[in-house]
């Protein structure tokens, strides 16, 4: 008999996390018998979870005042999992946490497990989170999932969560069949939500440092927040820099610009371990990252490409100049991006660890 597996999150709009869920969702509904519970918005990805026959259970509340809204999502979510009766509920990302992870307290029978995918700083924001988390909720987690060692150190050390509680499982990542077409400019993927801790400004003051004759253009995949938007758009206009960069907006698919890519960067201010970079590696392309999370877990310097210290624009705007000269340079670090993506963080290895956990709970 298929086990029965509840996954909590707030919604399932276009972000790293839920694109995760659609992954695994995909690779082990044959396996277990999975439900989804989202408290906030359908989101970009309902219609495919619902495609792929996953049943979703949509608690959203219109109520008036934060504190009842979430009390009564919190009760409906309690009742839920009472009729239910799982054998394993799973919480992605904070909010769904700091409401659904109260739950645990109500059943014995049930393994609760949270599955973090970030670098803790936004507990640093809200002291009480904190407090909740590393105080009261860790303690009745079964197991906590991260995706990356940073995370992991991170929970030993600064939220006292024993290492024999925690299980790091890799992203999802597939290889993509595409064919790369070559063009006269040199192309730079950079997919990042318009949200300022993935800090956009680093890259544009990189551009303003590299040689104006260099023939590249930087592609942002990526929506956020109106008022940050402005801020770089404003930025790039100040130091005549908009021949070099395309904002795509939000695109589940931008396979025609990644055919054309020749480099990637990320320019976080935090990270857990990111998708964008696995997806750069799987295409082949050499990469530019700050040196945050699991960043360093993915770029090796000088073998795939090259890590800069947060928010250190000149190193940044160095590298980079360096990749849109040498070809021979691009390919060869390129190349190793791919061997490393290819061997150590393939599909089947993920599925394994996901089907033993699971299974073993």
């Amino acid at each position: 008999m298929k086990k029965t597996i509840i996954i909590v999150i707030g919604s399932l709009e276009l972000g790293g996390t839920e694109k995760q869920i659609l992954h695994k969702l995909k690779h082990l509904k044959n396996n277990f018998n999975f439900k989804l519970i989202i408290f906030q918005k359908r989101g970009f990805f309902y219609k495919d979870l619902k495609k792929l026959g996953v049943e979703i259970i949509d608690l959203t509340e219109d109520s008036f005042g934060k504190i009842f809204k979430y009390s009564l999502i919190f009760f409906k979510m309690l009742s839920t999992i009472k009729k239910i009766q799982p054998d394993i509920v799973n919480f992605y990302l904070p909010h769904s946490y700091l409401i659904g992870g109260f739950t645990s307290f109500f059943f014995k029978n049930i393994s609760f497990i949270m599955s973090r995918r970030s670098m803790n700083f936004y507990q640093r924001k809200f002291k009480f989170i904190s407090f909740i988390e590393t105080k009261i909720l860790h303690k009745k987690m079964k197991l906590i999932i991260v995706n990356s060692k940073s995370i992991e150190n991170q929970l030993i050390k600064e939220e006292g969560v024993p290492a024999e509680k925690i299980k790091v499982i890799n992203n999802f990542i597939e290889i993509p069949h595409l064919k790369k077409i070559s063009k006269k400019n040199i192309n730079i993927l950079f997919v990042a939500n318009l949200i300022p801790y993935k800090n956009h400004k680093l890259v544009i003051m990189a551009s303003n440092l590299i040689k104006r004759n260099l023939n590249y253009k930087i592609h942002i995949i990526g929506e956020g927040d109106d008022k940050y938007s402005d801020e770089l758009m404003s930025l790039i206009d100040k130091n005549k820099l908009n021949n070099k960069f395309t904002f795509h907006g939000k695109l589940a698919d931008y396979s025609n610009i990644a055919q054309i890519s020749d480099i990637g960067i990320l320019s976080s201010n935090e990270e857990g371990l990111s998708n964008a970079i696995m997806e750069y590696m799987t295409l082949k392309l050499p990469i530019v990252a700050t040196n945050v999370g699991g960043n360093r877990e993915l770029v090796i310097n000088n073998k795939n490409g090259y890590l800069v210290e947060k928010g250190d624009y000149k190193k940044f705007a160095s590298y980079l100049q360096k990749l849109i000269i040498s070809k021979p340079l691009r390919d060869r670090l390129g190349n190793k991006s791919y061997d490393i993506i290819t061997k150590k963080f393939n599909v089947e290895k993920t599925i394994k660890k996901y089907k033993d956990l699971y299974c073993n709970l």
